[in-house]
């Protein structure tokens, strides 16, 4: 190439463009510094350096937090759990397992094989062990009480329940071997007992349920997913909830909360801003098995009775009232003449019962005890059950409108067994005939009288031959007409009453007695 060919290149133009920006730029800077004086350069960004300004109720809030955690989580335990079991009680966690099996669900384990020289099953109706199984479960409690060398453990039922062997767990990981104090399946509670002489284990200060209101603070402890000690914060999102796993049975009325709270959690501490137990987490509502904010504990007010009874008989005692009782709807509330909503009706009295000796007949409406507002029937059974026994309470009343007072000594809750051995009277329900119940039944408009809505299995009236459908015409020859005029004839009565009603359009009666 030729040396004019060569300065004529596009290669050699770019080369002298790039070359004159470059010194272009190079006398502009040397100008701007001329122009400035001498340039110092910035050795910190501004950014960084301007403070955050954090209100002063925040950190107050969060030394708050951390004195409730170092104050509570002493008085707080793992509890480890073993106990037989057979090879259908075994299953994963599924989206349609029961919160109490989320809460303490089982996990197999190999166990040493048993020996040919065992001692066989001595009860052979009982399910027998398979070899090699055994579930381990994990909880939480709270240290509540010490008596010399034993310190008592709180904990729900469904943690310890069917255990052979437990472990308690401190926060700072001693461990002890735990025995079995008592349970209580109502209320879904518990207690163990550790002995030890060391005297620095801390216990919980319980406090007062009753003065919980919706938004306060809380904060849940416990060993969620095995995470031992483990703090979560929310607030009470509702209380007085009902209801939960196995509602046939238990009476609590939940508190509920969004601190978190998963498998583990159960038995563990919900504890307000002051650092006092207010509740003990039990269970979740959840439709995958994980937490999303659905939490339910049990008030400590509830557990407080059962925590005495624990330690002083290593049983919880109910008391006992000797009456079945129900919610009501409005139309019948109007038709007993009772007025506003809140109380539980009685449809039936067991025979030689503490209601049936302090006068309260089928029919009455409870609307208070000893003074107490009684809301539902929920607030009936728990504050019927936390009445000592031998001791007396009085029970408000509405009878056919009117304010009726009875005085009522409390017994003993008897077993299940012997309960279903008293006369239950009448053993039948009655409802008035509405046009959807007619439409149900396909009764004529012109049918009348009460529908026989319900009758107690094994109570005189379903001996008799009583059966539910049954449309109830008179009772001693008294035209029925309204709910009210039936528990004023059977209430009226000598304890002897004749039925008069329909089945299936034919016309029968029988003979009823106390």
């Amino acid at each position: 190439m030729s040396m004019k060919s060569f300065w004529s290149s596009r290669k050699v133009l770019v080369f002298n463009l790039v070359l004159a920006g470059m010194t272009t730029g190079f006398a502009l800077a040397v100008g701007v510094l001329a122009f400035n004086g001498t340039w110092t350069p910035q050795k910190t960004a501004y950014a960084e350096n301007k403070p955050i300004v954090v209100p002063a109720s925040l950190f107050e809030m969060q030394n708050t937090f951390r004195t409730i955690a170092k104050t509570v989580l002493p008085s707080v335990v793992e509890i480890k759990t073993q106990s037989d079991v057979a090879n259908n009680q075994i299953s994963p966690i599924n989206p349609n397992q029961q919160p109490f099996d989320f809460f303490f669900g089982p996990n197999t384990t190999p166990e040493t094989p048993q020996t040919p020289n065992q001692t066989p099953n001595p009860n052979p109706r009982a399910p027998k062990i398979p070899k090699g199984q055994r579930s381990e479960g994990l909880g939480s409690g709270i240290m509540v009480e010490r008596q010399g060398d034993k310190v008592f453990v709180l904990t729900n039922n469904h943690v310890v329940e069917g255990s052979n062997k437990i472990v308690v767990k401190l926060s700072d990981q001693r461990e002890y071997d735990a025995t079995l104090v008592g349970t209580d399946v109502r209320r879904d509670l518990a207690m163990v007992f550790i002995t030890t002489k060391e005297n620095d284990l801390s216990l919980i200060k319980l406090g007062d349920s009753d003065e919980l209101q919706v938004g306060d603070w809380v904060l849940a402890i416990g060993n969620p997913l095995g995470l031992e000690f483990t703090v979560t914060s929310g607030i009470v999102s509702a209380l007085g909830r009902q209801g939960g796993p196995d509602d046939s049975v238990n009476i609590n009325n939940y508190i509920q909360t969004d601190a978190s709270i998963n498998r583990g959690n159960s038995g563990g501490a919900l504890v307000n801003l002051k650092g006092e137990l207010i509740g003990i987490n039990t269970w979740i509502a959840s439709p995958n098995g994980a937490s999303v904010g659905l939490g339910f504990a049990i008030p400590v007010n509830n557990a407080k009775k059962p925590v005495k009874d624990f330690i002083s008989k290593g049983t919880v005692q109910y008391g006992w009232l000797g009456a079945s009782v129900t919610d009501i709807d409005k139309q019948l509330l109007k038709d007993l003449k009772v007025p506003g909503s809140k109380g539980s009706f009685i449809p039936h009295v067991f025979k030689g019962s503490p209601a049936d000796k302090a006068g309260i007949l089928p029919g009455d409406f409870v609307t208070a005890i000893n003074g107490k507002e009684i809301a539902d029937t929920n607030a009936l059974v728990q504050t019927v059950g936390d009445l000592p026994a031998g001791q007396s309470a009085e029970f408000s009343l509405i009878r056919d409108g009117s304010v009726v007072k009875k005085t009522v000594t409390i017994d003993p809750r008897p077993k299940e067994t012997d309960v279903k051995g008293l006369k239950l009277w009448p053993g039948f329900a009655v409802s008035v005939l509405t046009p959807e119940l007619r439409d149900q039944l396909d009764l004529s408009p012109s049918a009348d009288g009460l529908l026989i809505s319900q009758v107690e299995s094994r109570s005189t009236a379903d001996i008799a031959g009583l059966k539910a459908g049954d449309l109830l015409k008179a009772v001693n020859g008294k035209a029925l007409s309204s709910v009210s005029e039936f528990y004023r004839a059977l209430n009226s009565s000598n304890g002897e009453i004749k039925l008069n009603f329909t089945r299936e359009g034919v016309e029968l009666s029988i003979g009823v007695s106390r």
